[in-house]
């Protein structure tokens, strides 16, 4: 990876975690799986870049149809998030 691809990516998680984030958590219901982790690490990305953070994110959402969550959101959601009831 170059110099700038190792800039981006982190930046570009950070900001599909706070927006998947916030969707998940304002349609979750009682019975959906709680995820805190992912929301803790996406308000830690967010707060540790800054401006970088939407700029990120708005360059991989412009690249191509789906790539931010395909790419971003939805391998950090696997990582981080367990399906289960809430605990």
């Amino acid at each position: 990876m170059n110099t700038t691809t190792r800039r981006i990516v982190p930046s570009l998680v950070a900001c599909a975690l706070v927006l998947v984030g916030t969707a998940t958590t304002a349609t979750a219901g009682p019975d959906d799986a709680g995820c805190a982790a992912f929301g803790a690490n996406v308000a830690s990305l967010a707060r540790t870049l800054g401006g970088d953070f939407g700029a990120t994110a708005s360059g991989v959402a412009s690249s191509s149809p789906g790539a931010f969550p395909e790419f971003v959101v939805h391998p950090e959601q696997a990582s981080l998030c367990q399906a289960g009831p809430r605990q």
